[in-house]
């Protein structure tokens, strides 16, 4: 498997970062909603950053990584399962009105970025 370079996950963060604050400044300017892959751009960037950080660490493949990776999985599991019940709350307390393709991107980006935090989270605690 090819080695990468972290300060390459680190540029590519940078540019998700920039084009995320590009689809808010349009969204803003056209006094819209922005489009739902802006949240997806920027849980990229989190996942970048976050991999950044952590590939010096996770080619190592040791014990201590697998753990960190399953532990990581099993929180965010169960983390996941609280943004649907909040979402499925805030749907039936009529508080939110998206689109369901909305939902779904804003889900998708939460579950990403929640994967890689608890990820670098885990790292430092172990």
């Amino acid at each position: 498997m090819k080695d990468y370079n972290p300060k390459l996950f680190l540029i590519i963060g940078i540019v998700q970062v920039f084009f995320g604050l590009l689809f808010l400044a349009v969204a803003l300017i056209a006094e819209q909603p922005p489009v739902p892959f802006t949240y997806l751009s920027f849980a990229i960037a989190v996942m970048c950053f976050s991999l950044s950080y952590l590939q010096p660490q996770f080619k190592q493949r040791d014990e201590r990584m697998k753990m960190i990776r399953s532990k990581g999985m099993y929180f965010s599991f169960f983390i996941s399962l609280g943004y649907i019940n909040l979402f499925i709350l805030l749907f039936e307390l009529d508080l939110l009105m998206l689109e369901a393709t909305t939902v779904l991107y804003i889900l998708i980006a939460l579950m990403l970025s929640t994967v890689f935090l608890s990820w670098v989270v885990l790292s430092k605690r172990y």
